[in-house]
């Protein structure tokens, strides 16, 4: 009796085991990055045009959903203006940034894609989670701060891809979202 004793509690031990580390996986994917308030201007307004601008970490698994997402509003708002920056870090060699998420992003029609050495952009814009975007109106008032996935690295109809387009395509939309993926900066900078 004591043998098969040990054995049912190994293997309650193990099923809690698994049980608990799919569910520390599954809160990991629905918890928001953080977001700071963004300036009420946009840094660099696109005159006369709506202009999405998109902080992303180039290493963050969740940035090709993100991309994924771009670009069906892109698909859906083709007068959008739009712009993906990568945060390079400082202690970074240039070109770090450059990778696979850089090329998709490369590959989406009509998206500028730069590097953002150190942050600086990224703080401007109160960004702190990779796959925060931020839309400005034709004038360069911020209108949107948020993500464009419904969670982390998965695509789909989701509340920020939703009112980024309800803001483009009728002048007004939910001022957020939350964004889901990787810290933009080390935890203390």
């Amino acid at each position: 009796m004591g043998r098969e004793t040990a054995v049912w509690a190994l293997g309650f031990i193990w099923i809690a085991a698994v049980a608990g580390g799919f569910w520390v996986w599954e809160r990991y994917d629905v918890t928001a990055g953080g977001v700071r308030l963004p300036p009420a201007v946009a840094a660099d307004p696109a005159p006369g045009r709506w202009q999405l601008t998109l902080l992303a970490h180039p290493r963050c698994p969740c940035t090709r959903a993100t991309l994924g997402e771009l670009a069906e509003v892109l698909r859906e708002a083709p007068g959008l203006s739009a712009r993906v920056v990568f945060v390079r870090p400082a202690e970074t060699a240039d070109g770090w940034e450059r990778g696979e998420s850089w090329d998709v992003a490369s590959w989406i029609p009509g998206v500028e894609v730069a590097t953002d050495p150190d942050g600086a952009e990224a703080r401007r814009y109160g960004a702190e989670t990779s796959g925060q975007a931020v839309l400005s109106d034709p004038t360069g008032r911020v209108v949107f701060r948020g993500g464009l996935t419904k969670t982390r690295g998965l695509t789909g109809e989701s509340p920020g891809r939703r009112a980024v387009l309800a803001w483009v395509e009728g002048g007004a939309g939910p001022a957020g979202a939350p964004v889901f993926g990787c810290a933009l900066f080390a935890p203390g900078e």
